[in-house]
């Protein structure tokens, strides 16, 4: 039985970028669609993953059967840093089915953004996305989890994610507390440690 009202790819459906720069600015890749149904189709609705990507196609233009058309994605990196995967979704024919297309790749952030991202400098080399968490009102026996972000400027701006895990104990004293922990990272070869500080009501 011959497939009705059906879409696919030609060639591939990701697509790596593979390393861009943030000052790169809008890239841009056009898949195109096929109709392997036995009856015209049109694309009806396109949406996307994300804020920065946006979606073009000829929106409810019939595409006969055998016939292609296409949709290019544009990606904004501004703003963006590390591994990226974007995805454009096409709504297509009477039943609304759906098919998808990526670009993928890594964002070489512009200076700008990373100190923007990474506000708090601990020394030339070494940034982190922040220094201090607010964990509201805690009781005994509860755990709270955070992230900080560890920027290796001299790594070739390496971004570490350390978790900070935070179990109010029994003899965890009452009230506001301003308590310092200690997060572990690497810097030349040796360890290092950093402070911060998590703000915490215990009741």
């Amino acid at each position: 039985m011959l497939l009705v009202d059906t879409l696919v790819v030609i060639g591939l459906a990701t697509v790596s970028l593979g390393t861009i720069q943030e000052a790169d600015g809008v890239q841009e890749r056009t898949f195109w669609l096929r109709n392997d149904g036995t009856k015209a189709v049109a694309l009806v609705q396109g949406y996307t993953s994300c804020g920065c990507t946006t979606i073009d196609f000829a929106k409810d233009q019939p595409i006969a059967a055998g016939d292609s058309t296409a949709v290019t994605l544009h990606f904004n990196p501004r703003g963006k840093g590390g591994e990226f995967e974007e995805t454009g979704t096409i709504v297509y024919g009477p039943h609304r089915k759906r098919v998808q297309m990526s670009m993928v790749g890594t964002c070489i952030t512009s200076e700008e953004t990373l100190l923007k991202q990474f506000p708090v400098r601990i020394s030339n080399d070494i940034r982190l996305s922040a220094n201090r968490f607010d964990l509201g009102i805690m009781k005994v026996g509860e755990t709270k989890e955070r992230n900080v972000i560890v920027l290796h400027k001299d790594e070739g701006n390496r971004q570490e994610r350390i978790p900070i895990v935070f179990s109010v104990e029994a003899s965890t004293p009452k009230g506001l507390q301003h308590i310092d922990y200690p997060v572990k990272t690497i810097v030349h070869g040796k360890q290092h440690i950093l402070t911060i500080t998590l703000d915490v009501m215990i009741k």
